[in-house]
């Protein structure tokens, strides 16, 4: 077979009558010129015949209902859940965790972190609740040499400048 010759599963499906009308005609065409075609289809069509003198065999039960009657007897029924002291069902939860001590180890050192981050937190949140605020008259008396003056002036003084920037 050559870079023209046809795939194999075309020489297949046309042995087994499954290419359509429009792809049948160039295939015999071609393996009816191509000697290494020709051989091939001819080793299918052998193969194919062998097949079909084949006997039909057939078994003398249901392979099914087997199948079936053989999975339901093999069915494992899980026992009923026991009650059990805690300490049983803890010793049980950490048997069935065992490949997880690996992760367990990171799983602890960052609930700890966390756990340590927000108790520190409260106690600074605590600490600024017990600190006073600035008196907020202080604030707002320092605050007004800046109302209503255009900028870059200052007034001298709290009441030296009216409301709208001239000096009175």
């Amino acid at each position: 077979m050559n870079r023209r010759c046809p795939p194999e599963d075309a020489l297949s499906a046309l042995v087994d009558e499954a290419l359509p009308a429009g792809e049948r005609e160039p295939l015999l065409a071609h393996s009816a010129r191509c000697p290494l075609c020709a051989a091939r289809l001819a080793e299918l069509r052998a193969l194919h015949d062998a097949f079909r003198a084949l006997p039909t065999a057939a078994p003398g039960f249901d392979f099914g209902a087997s199948v079936i009657a053989r999975l339901q007897a093999e069915r494992v029924v899980p026992p009923a859940p026991s009650r059990s002291p805690w300490s049983a069902r803890l010793a049980a939860l950490i048997a069935a965790m065992a490949g997880w001590r690996n992760q367990l180890v990171p799983l602890a050192g960052t609930t700890a972190a966390i756990g340590l981050g927000v108790w520190l937190g409260g106690m600074l949140l605590a600490a600024e609740e017990a600190v006073s605020p600035p008196s907020p008259s202080a604030t707002l008396v320092a605050m007004r040499l800046f109302d209503a003056v255009p900028p870059g002036n200052l007034c001298p003084r709290v009441n030296a400048c009216g409301a709208n920037g001239s000096t009175r």
